[in-house]
């Protein structure tokens, strides 16, 4: 059955306009979309004729269903509350939902790798085989892309999207393409990166030519984003490193968190001006404002005070106090 046929509410051309003004602005919103049809089919069925969000039509909607996750129902009314005021900016007669809490990220704590463990994990990258032919494997990227996210803080879904020629092994930069919120970015790297994705190459070369991705699987395919869980628990398992679950972890986006971190320590420690620092690793690490970069930090404070005092004298006359809600 054709999708659209299934978008026959009076709301949906307004949904339509609605999320094509979120993608020109650069928001991915293929979950906003999903959910805003869904009410729209919803408030067509209950008899909805003309152009109005009722008081009735939204508590509905917004009441938090049997054993759904905090993070679903938020996100179901932070979408209802946007298009809401979209209507209302338009000069639609409309209720506007209150913002409900959405889970306290600031209460997680990221895990933060020491050298050491660092190299423990380079060293179970490296120690890896397989005990039978298994060409769908993605074994073979292991020790290049975890290399890789550690030495340039990357997201696991900008790596598996990398092309070849978005890999510049002669003035050693990525070009990272529609990343998470929307941009494209220059990555620099250093030369014994580089001399680690031309061992990689030499050997991706004599796999079957299904794809232009830079990492592969052994049968010459994308590598899925989620698709290095198995791995890396048995990574951590080999490195010694306790492994607490898929949510506490130490998660493989916890390299993410570990770059940011110490590179502002490093920074820090060599005396630089964390005023003009802060904004560049912002805009280097893919980050829409400041605040990200400073809530990196704050889930850190216990481990790096020092960071947070620095980045209180800069962050503080723009956002005083985050709200993760």
């Amino acid at each position: 059955m054709n999708r659209e046929n299934l978008q026959r509410g009076v709301l949906a051309p307004l949904i339509r306009d609605f999320i094509a003004m979120r993608n020109n602005l650069g928001y991915k919103s293929q979950s906003c979309k999903f959910s805003l049809f869904a009410f729209d089919r919803v408030a067509f069925g209950n008899g909805l004729r003309t152009i109005i969000i009722t008081a009735e039509m939204a508590t509905e909607w917004c009441n938090r269903r049997p054993n759904e996750a905090t993070d679903t129902w938020s996100h179901r009314n932070c979408f209802l509350r946007q298009f809401a005021v979209y209507l209302s900016n338009l000069g639609y007669e409309t209720y506007i939902p209150p913002l409900v809490a959405g889970p306290r990220q600031d209460q997680f704590v990221p895990y933060i790798f020491s050298d050491e463990e660092i190299k423990a994990i380079y060293a179970a990258c490296d120690s890896l085989a397989l005990y039978d032919r298994h060409a769908r494997t993605n074994i073979m990227v292991l020790p290049a892309l975890i290399r890789m996210r550690c030495s340039t803080g990357i997201r696991i879904g900008e790596a598996v999207n990398l092309r070849i020629n978005d890999v510049n092994l002669e003035q050693n930069y990525l070009t990272l393409r529609s990343t998470k919120n929307g941009t494209d970015r220059l990555i620099p790297f250093t030369e014994a990166m580089s001399d680690i994705c031309k061992q990689y190459l030499k050997y991706r070369k004599l796999l079957p030519a299904n794809s232009d991705f830079f990492f592969v699987k052994l049968n010459g395919c994308y590598c899925r984003a989620n698709g290095f869980c198995g791995w890396w628990t048995k990574i951590l398992k080999i490195a010694g490193i306790k492994h607490r679950g898929l949510i506490i972890g130490p998660r493989i986006h916890d390299l993410r968190h570990t770059f940011c971190i110490k590179s502002l320590a490093h920074l820090l420690k060599e005396g630089k001006d964390l005023y003009y620092i802060l904004p560049i690793l912002s805009t280097y690490l893919g980050h829409k404002s400041l605040a990200s970069t400073d809530r990196y930090v704050r889930m850190t404070s216990d481990m790096y005070p020092e960071l947070l005092g620095k980045t209180d004298s800069i962050c503080s006359y723009i956002f005083s106090e985050l709200n993760h809600q």
